[in-house]
């Protein structure tokens, strides 16, 4: 007999709650209008320092520095940093070394057969260019282009 009274008793206290409206409540929850962002588009790049130079350190100001090694340390420390940059994003990462080519377009670099592009270092191919790679490892980087 207890147990029907207390099954009688839920059952009228759960007919007497007010009926909740769920949708109601999530448009509610939702910010104001005017103030919704939607997101971007596309994931933004990381940083890339050679973006617009593959030296991007600029090491030839020093070579009128009264220190005999000051290039060459800016030089060292310019290749750790784009090393350890390519490395933590992922990218082949570029060579320590620098050498001069001529500018893509120009006759020398026809006759040659190499070019320097944007700061890499390029070979000519019947159908297009490809990529220099450097003898101790890594992309050539160049000068002249």
């Amino acid at each position: 007999m207890m147990r029907g009274w207390s099954l009688v008793g839920l059952l009228v206290v759960a007919t007497s709650l007010p009926v909740v409206d769920v949708q109601a409540q999530t448009l509610r929850a939702q910010a104001p209008r005017g103030q919704y962002k939607p997101p971007p588009s596309a994931p933004r790049q990381p940083y890339n320092s050679m973006a617009r130079d593959t030296t991007p350190f600029n090491c030839e100001q020093y070579r009128a520095h009264p220190h005999p090694g000051m290039v060459g340390f800016c030089e060292g420390l310019e290749h750790s940093v784009l090393k350890e940059e390519a490395r933590r994003q992922g990218r082949p990462g570029a060579s320590a070394s620098v050498i001069a080519l001529p500018a893509m377009g120009t006759t020398e670099a026809r006759e040659l057969g190499y070019a320097c592009i944007g700061g890499q270092a390029m070979r000519r191919l019947a159908n297009g260019w490809e990529q220099v790679m450097a003898r101790e490892g890594g992309w050539q980087r160049c000068r002249g282009g």
